[in-house]
């Protein structure tokens, strides 16, 4: 399917123009939209052509047209092929955080020769369950609210019963105000009274049971072999951890460093930081980034 996305590029870029700068594509992780990117997109739209895409059951990339859609990593990175070929990018920089990381390195081992350089961010390579974390995750989102009255009993909700405090934090952020039942697809919500007037309510920006779904199904994806795969297929991989993370636990960080050696990969764990590393660490992430990205000439 087509995913929904975000553009931030510099003001004189046109896709067919003369001036020609590198697409940064960038993945959210699970529970999020590509407008989680828009304060590091602004840092670097000048320089790069930013692209943040909702990825499926996400966003504005829903509802699914298929009957009864699957979410495996491959699912979601054949929508990302798909709608990069609409927009006549041949070869871009991925950035993922999260469930973006297993949707970014099966992008890879699809089209390893679009794939200039791959920056992935706190998930485990291998870990089963996203190191321990994906089946209380999975609990939490199946009995979560799909609406709340006001922002501080939904805030309260998820800081008490989210299993980590950086995902929590970050499902508070996406989290938004719908008064319109069109808004943001819920019209499925029932925000309307018998009076036919709006009420306002506060939901989150995905379909919970994808979410779910997507848990069950993360440890179908062999990323260890995709990892390799694309490193002998020359992509260049940054995997990146914070030092505070939840979800990719330390003992399991180091076990994959270890394990998965080659040139082009390459290993860091951040202080000060947990799960939310580009969020937390914003002003080093988008540096990270610039010094990632190799300055070529593209033809």
């Amino acid at each position: 399917m087509k995913l929904h996305y975000f553009e931030w590029s510099p003001k004189d870029f046109a896709p067919n123009g003369p001036r020609a700068v590198q697409p940064l594509v960038f993945l959210h992780g699970m529970g999020g939209t590509g407008q989680i990117w828009r304060p590091i997109g602004a840092a670097l739209e000048d320089e790069y052509r930013c692209i943040a895409l909702d990825q499926r059951g996400h966003g504005l990339s829903r509802p699914i047209p298929e009957a009864d859609p699957t979410y495996h990593a491959l699912d979601y990175a054949r929508d990302v092929v798909e709608t990069l070929a609409t927009l006549n990018i041949d070869s871009f920089y991925l950035i993922g955080h999260s469930m973006g990381v297993r949707t970014a390195l099966a992008v890879a081992h699809l089209i390893p020769e679009k794939v200039k350089g791959l920056v992935a961010v706190d998930i485990g390579i291998s870990s089963e369950w996203g190191g321990g974390i994906g089946l209380p995750l999975a609990k939490f989102l199946g009995e979560l609210p799909e609406t709340f009255p006001d922002r501080e009993s939904l805030k309260e909700y998820v800081t008490r019963e989210c299993p980590d405090p950086a995902i929590a934090q970050y499902l508070i952020a996406v989290s938004k105000k719908v008064s319109d039942p069109s808004e943001s697809n819920a019209e499925e919500l029932g925000t309307k009274n018998s009076a036919g007037s709006a009420n306002e309510v506060w939901i989150f920006p995905f379909d919970h049971q994808a979410l779910v779904k997507t848990i069950y199904q993360a440890n179908d994806a062999p990323l260890g072999d995709w990892v390799m795969e694309a490193a002998e297929a020359g992509v260049r991989m940054a995997f990146l951890r914070g030092e505070k993370s939840k979800v990719w636990l330390k003992e399991d960080y180091e076990a994959q460093r270890a394990q998965y050696q080659h040139p082009l990969l390459c290993f860091e764990e951040w202080e000060n930081c947990g799960h939310g590393l580009p969020f937390e660490q914003r002003a080093r992430f988008i540096q990270f980034i610039r010094d990632f990205v190799v300055a070529e000439p593209i033809i």
